[in-house]
């Protein structure tokens, strides 16, 4: 940089340049043909107002279309997206890895993981450390249920697979998230040890059921021909799952004694 020459300064005539100011290309309109930026102005207190609306509401707009697209038709959705319809929803990975923040934080505010027991607190705290990978098993178990009761149903490869099991487990993630809930407003002991001991039990039948909401609206499955697949296919779901979820309690289980050990 020379240092005699004059420093540049947000002036009128600066941002009036047929200049694109991120990469200096000429611009031969709104937008830069080489980089895309939009031409740049000065900022000011409403123009910044109206980016970050305009960037807030895209962005919320666009999570709030595809989630409740996602709610009543997960498999529809991800057909979609597999058979090239992008831009109207949003990329499964993206959706999924901010419902399990929102999750861990609703699980932080109902102390769901919590205890009156010093020790097994401490326990429970390895646990959230590691709570983010445990909810990788549903994903897993969804892709391998898809896998085997529709490998050789309408030439989808292992990753179109993987994209409806990762928006069926955004929807999944979204049920658990409702079932939570209600722990925010009611906070006594007994109704927490209430919906410790029973969740489980309808939240499984409702994993269940999306799950294969999810594989007949992707597969366009026949009931009356191709009921078969969707029995596989839940059957795959819940003994995976049952499988993954064991092996990993055994590994925290582990860990967690060798952490009380050293």
């Amino acid at each position: 940089m020379n240092p005699d020459a004059e420093p540049v300064l947000p002036s009128a005539g600066h941002f009036a340049a047929a200049v694109c100011r991120n990469c200096a290309a000429p611009l031969h309109g709104p937008h830069c043909s080489q980089c895309g930026q939009k031409k740049a102005g000065r900022i000011g207190a409403a123009s910044l107002r109206t980016e970050i609306w305009e960037k807030l509401r895209v962005f919320e707009l666009d999570q709030l279309q595809s989630t409740l697209r996602l709610v009543t038709g997960p498999g529809r959705v991800a057909r979609d997206y597999v058979l090239g319809v992008r831009k109207r929803h949003t990329h499964p990975l993206k959706l999924l890895l901010l419902a399990i923040a929102v999750l861990l934080i609703v699980l932080a505010q109902t102390r769901y993981l919590h205890s009156s027991n010093v020790q097994v607190s401490r326990i429970m705290e390895t646990v959230r450390k590691y709570a983010e990978w445990s909810f990788s098993l549903g994903l897993a178990a969804i892709w391998l249920a898809s896998l085997a009761g529709f490998r050789r149903c309408g030439g989808y490869n292992a990753t179109e697979h993987l994209v409806l099991a990762l928006y069926t487990h955004f929807v999944i993630i979204l049920a658990n998230i409702a079932n939570q809930l209600p722990l925010l407003l009611l906070r006594s002991p007994a109704w927490l040890a209430w919906h410790k001991h029973w969740s489980g039990w309808y939240m499984d039948a409702a994993e269940l059921g999306l799950v294969l909401l999810a594989l007949s609206q992707f597969f366009l499955v026949d009931l009356r021909r191709q009921w078969w697949r969707l029995a596989i296919a839940g059957a795959a779901f819940v003994v995976t799952k049952k499988l993954l979820l064991y092996f990993y309690a055994w590994l925290l289980v582990k860990l967690v004694l060798a952490r009380a050990a050293s």
